[in-house]
């Protein structure tokens, strides 16, 4: 009888998922991708990511060796890169030729500062990003990922990639018992958070690699697409979504592909940014690490991440439905309505329909006519899982859209409470003239302009395969714009040309380094070609 209870007792134990704690089952590569299809990864996360994208293999291998072979391969990445030119003897810092260092050393200073421009803006509603440490941290785990991979090179948006892989293995760090494992103690090593942070990234950008191409432009050795009057072959990324759109969403839901269609909305418009920013700007920043462990359980090619697109379409297409254009747009732009549980349940069922139900409709608000339903949408979207949207420092791109509903409900509501106060008190005490002086001055700052404006950054170079002029600037996208007035886009533009040195990339292969130079091959490459 003994026994028995105590089989139950184990049975229980392996059936249920611990943080910080390898010795059971859970963490073999089949538990790890049922748990992330459950959306119930562990902590430490960071650590389930790298197993499921095989940058690591998992805790019942030698995961300590492995993890040692990617943080000596980074060292060796940094010394290679980062010679000193003052260190080579008769180069002329003026020189123009291609195999000067002193060239390289301009170049790649160029480099640093276009990604440290992009930086320095990631997530400016969390602290820990504003630490110039993690900055320069990231800064150059970037730098040297794009000189070691001089197509795509560094492009706009990998930041974002980078930022919740970095605060993800931050928080495991922080979140740490001090009882640990002699592997789990070497893995959470402070020391080798930067080392850890591009073994991840890498990994990522496995799958994510082929959606940055700009077609059969190659980006100059600064990170900049050369400007090109002929227009170039298609972008991967294009080319991925317009197949996504006539072999799935067509015939998934013809109605919706017809409708994006009648309403002259392409997939790149709106696509490019969820793929290279890996929904990042989609959903409540809490509910990214549960979507990217989900995307991750397939692999590091990512092979199922249109079922995501997919059903983040059909998850709203009763509100996409009754758009117009400009409504339709607004609304791929702004973080979905649609919670990553039940996305991720749609897509399940999407791949294997006859193993996976469908899951039910989400209580989604489908008026679009009125403001008011816009901001309770929005506002519903924020407190839907009963958590604030500022814990776990992923940011989302949902700030202007959430301040844009309050300003479309104060619009809508403080006006017809003034003119109740007005109704009930005819003859307001003394005590409340103020009140109501200052309620009517809000109603006429909130009445005189429009805001009805959208802060969208441009779909992260979705026009490169024309022009790169406008490339990672942000504009004002009107969406309700008031009868006799121009459009502010239009007004005071100055446009400011700079002459960019474009200076050619010299190169770090490793075929080209003896094994003196490189102890370590790259573990990542070997395991994930």
């Amino acid at each position: 009888m003994e026994h028995t209870n105590m089989n139950g007792v184990l049975e229980s134990l392996s059936s249920k998922n611990f943080d910080y704690d390898l010795h059971y089952i859970n963490w073999s590569m089949e538990q790890l991708k049922k748990t992330a299809l459950q959306l119930k990864l562990v902590r430490p996360r960071s650590l389930a990511w790298a197993i499921l994208l095989n940058a690591v293999p998992p805790p019942s291998s030698d995961i300590v060796l492995s993890i040692k072979g990617h943080r000596n391969f980074y060292d060796d990445l940094c010394n290679k890169l980062s010679m000193d030119p003052r260190a080579v003897i008769g180069d002329d810092p003026l020189s123009q030729k291609d195999e000067s260092a002193w060239k390289q050393h301009f170049c790649d200073n160029e480099l640093k500062a276009l990604i440290l421009q992009d930086v320095v803006r990631t997530y400016p509603d969390e602290l820990y990003f504003r630490d110039k440490s993690v900055q320069d941290l990231m800064v150059r785990v970037l730098f040297f990922w794009s000189r070691s991979h001089p197509c795509p090179g560094y492009r706009q948006g990998m930041h974002e990639i980078l930022a919740p892989l970095l605060y993800e293995l931050h928080t495991d760090r922080i979140c740490a018992p001090e009882q640990l494992s002699d592997t789990l103690r070497f893995y959470l090593d402070v020391k080798y958070l930067e080392h850890d942070s591009y073994m991840l990234f890498s990994a990522v950008m496995k799958g994510l690699e082929r959606f940055y191409t700009t077609g059969d432009v190659v980006p100059t050795s600064c990170g900049r697409l050369p400007l090109s009057k002929s227009v170039h072959n298609q972008n991967e990324v294009v080319r991925y979504l317009e197949r996504v759109r006539a072999e799935y969403l067509v015939t998934i839901d013809p109605e919706l592909a017809t409708h994006l269609d009648t309403c002259n909305i392409t997939m790149e418009l709106f696509g490019i940014r969820w793929l290279r920013l890996l929904f990042g700007r989609e959903f409540c920043r809490t509910e990214i690490p549960h979507l990217w462990g989900f995307i991750f359980s397939d692999g590091p090619m990512l092979p199922n991440v249109h079922y995501v697109i997919v059903a983040m379409l059909i998850s709203i297409r009763n509100t996409l439905l009754q758009c117009d254009t400009g409504s339709l747009l607004a609304i791929l732009m702004r973080p979905s309505s649609a919670s990553v549980g039940h996305v991720c349940a749609l897509a399940l069922h999407l791949r294997e329909p006859n193993v996976y139900p469908r899951p039910p409709e989400p209580e989604l608000n489908n008026s679009h006519d009125s403001a008011i339903d816009a901001a309770s949408s929005a506002w519903s979207y924020e407190s839907r899982d009963g958590s604030s949207s500022g814990s776990e420092g992923v940011a989302e791109g949902s700030d202007v859209a959430h301040s844009l509903a309050a300003l479309a409900l104060l619009r809508a509501r403080l006006p017809v409470v003034l003119e109740e106060l007005r109704a009930a008190l005819p003859r307001p005490p003394p005590r409340a003239l103020p009140a109501l002086q200052q309620l009517t001055q809000m109603v006429a700052i909130l009445q005189c302009r429009n805001h009805a404006l959208i802060d969208v950054e441009t779909a992260l170079e979705a026009a490169e395969n024309q022009s790169t002029d406008g490339v990672g600037k942000k504009q004002l996208v009107p969406v309700v714009l008031v009868a006799g007035k121009p459009s502010i886009q239009n007004k005071n533009i100055v446009k400011v040309n700079q002459k960019v040195k474009e200076v050619p990339l010299k190169v770090f292969h490793q075929a080209e380094c003896d094994s003196s130079d490189l102890p370590f091959l790259d573990p990542l490459r070997l395991r994930t070609e």
